[in-house]
């Protein structure tokens, strides 16, 4: 069994596929996420999209809000950026479903956000490719690490961060990666030394306890 917690299409090459889709999609995946990334919010459309994105989150293969988050390069408005992701983690907290993060240079604030609103949900950082000493606290503070392409240098800092999280703390995704969730796989057992066996039913289980969804 293979699962991709976060990708931008559908290859039918896992069991679950959790693509990220637009809210006025109409061709919808099996399961799927919605949410507002902080590069595309724009003040004059913002609050039409989350009340849309207030209604969708219950749609029962809609599994996560997000992506969402917060991003210091891009850009728009860190200050919207924020009030967005508040009104998201407020969203996933009402609708008890899990959130995805984009998060760049901004580690400080998202936390800060996340416990200043009493975030009550999962959250997965998706795409984490930063420092152990950023992984630490992210640990401490209970969020979840999804790793991507980034894997695919044994130096990087994914890979480092990989062996000190915690096998219930990870998830594996393609992100928009033109490459198969089974080579990542691939990679991450290698990294971490284990049977790849033993990693998917890890992940499963991971999958299982975040999502609510038996698998």
């Amino acid at each position: 069994m293979f699962i991709n917690t976060h990708t931008h299409s559908q290859v039918h090459d896992a069991k679950i596929e959790l693509v990220n889709i637009q809210l006025d999609s109409t061709n919808k995946p099996n399961h799927y996420s919605y949410g507002i990334h902080p590069w595309y919010i724009k003040k004059d459309t913002i609050d039409n999209e989350l009340e849309n994105l207030r209604i969708a989150g219950h749609e029962k293969r809609c599994l996560a809000i997000g992506e969402c988050g917060l991003d210091k390069v891009c850009d728009v408005d860190f200050n919207l950026q924020l009030e967005v992701f508040t009104e998201q983690i407020q969203i996933a907290n009402s609708i008890k479903k899990p959130l995805i993060v984009h998060c760049v240079k901004a580690f400080n604030e998202l936390i800060n956000c996340l416990n200043h609103h009493d975030n009550q949900v999962p959250v997965i950082v998706h795409g984490f490719n930063n420092n152990e000493n950023i992984a630490r606290v992210m640990v401490d503070q209970g969020l979840y690490f999804s790793f991507g392409k980034a894997l695919l240098g044994y130096q990087s800092n994914a890979a480092k961060a990989l062996k000190n999280v915690g096998r219930k703390n990870f998830f594996l995704e393609t992100d928009d990666a033109d490459i198969s969730i089974k080579y990542i796989y691939h990679k991450a057992a290698e990294i971490l030394g284990i049977e790849e066996e033993f990693m998917r039913e890890q992940l499963k289980n991971n999958f299982e306890t975040v999502f609510k969804l038996k698998l």
